[in-house]
């Protein structure tokens, strides 16, 4: 079933052309990955489709913004409060088990300003992967993670598209097989 159309989208910042004519079909059950170099303009084609760039030439179902996740290129935590904390005042209850995955069950209780840059991308993806929604929109997930919490996003990734979930990410580490590109060329 059709999420997205996007039809011969172009994009310019001051002027400059970012990227032009992308026209792309993305579909529930898909993993899409937005590939190119920096400056590009995959974040900026990210946030076309979640719709934070306004742009007339992407179709969506009316509902389709009521399941999305979207995790940008900063985590959207509260430096200042916990880990643990972080969740409650969203009203989410993550699964105890993906803080076991991703190494952070022992550090719950610490201060976001604590954690490394990985810790932190680790428990921003446990927020979007805990949101119940299935679309999951990703700004470079896998960056600042180490070799066994990519391996295990990658299977929570599988086990949603297993389960009819889509995922739009963009990427610069090795491609997923399985997934369908969208390459911009700058």
């Amino acid at each position: 079933m059709n999420l997205y159309s996007l039809k011969e989208i172009s994009h310019r910042i001051d002027g400059k052309l970012i990227f032009s004519d992308i026209s792309e079909e993305i579909n529930f059950g898909e993993i899409v990955e937005v590939r190119g170099k920096n400056g590009s303009g995959k974040t900026t084609l990210l946030k076309i489709i979640t719709g934070l760039i306004n742009c007339k030439n992407i179709d969506s179902d009316n509902t389709t913004l009521d399941q999305v996740s979207y995790l940008g290129h900063k985590n959207g935590l509260i430096e200042e409060i916990t880990l643990r904390q972080n969740f409650e005042i969203l009203g989410i209850q993550p699964e105890k088990g993906l803080f076991k995955k991703f190494n952070l069950l022992q550090l719950k209780n610490q201060k976001i300003f604590n954690l490394s840059y990985g810790e932190k991308r680790k428990v921003a993806l446990i927020r979007l992967i805990s949101s119940g929604k299935n679309i999951w929109i990703m700004d470079e997930p896998f960056a600042g993670l180490d070799s066994k919490a990519i391996d295990e996003l990658k299977t929570i990734i599988s086990d949603h598209i297993e389960k009819n979930g889509t995922v739009i990410m963009t990427n610069h580490q090795e491609e997923i097989p399985e997934s369908k590109k969208i390459i911009l060329r700058s």
